[in-house]
């Protein structure tokens, strides 16, 4: 990837999104899993998919700007989201196995994520 100045303003702008997505899944994930007294999995899965489709409704129309192609841009965005909902799982599993606790790991999962879905999404779900 040849770094110009709209790939800048594409990270950036996925970076604001994705934040916005990340504060959402964060604050879902912690009200379920802390007042609701929710088992971390489901809780996690639960608040990644509302991040999901938040960040793609906004990616789609704000950052990427694709109006075509909805069905294959939001099947392949998800698949990513998936793809990022198993990499924050497998996370949370090591933080258990490693005993950190749970909040810090589920909040410095979300950049892990963010970083690889970027990559994903901009190659292959807003690439063409």
């Amino acid at each position: 990837m040849e770094i110009t100045k709209k790939l800048i303003k594409q990270v950036f702008l996925y970076g604001l999104i994705g934040g916005t997505s990340a504060l959402l899944v964060f604050l879902l994930f912690t009200l379920m899993y802390k007042q609701f007294v929710m088992n971390k999995y489901p809780a996690n899965g639960i608040s990644v998919h509302a991040g999901i489709a938040m960040s793609f409704i906004l990616n789609r129309k704000f950052n990427f700007k694709k109006p075509d192609k909805v069905l294959y841009r939001a099947v392949s965005f998800y698949l990513t989201g998936l793809f990022g909902l198993a990499l924050s799982q497998g996370l949370l599993w090591s933080g258990s196995v490693l005993l950190l606790p749970v909040v810090m790991v589920k909040f410095t999962s979300i950049f892990i994520v963010a970083a690889v879905q970027f990559v994903i999404n901009k190659q292959v779900t807003f690439n063409n």
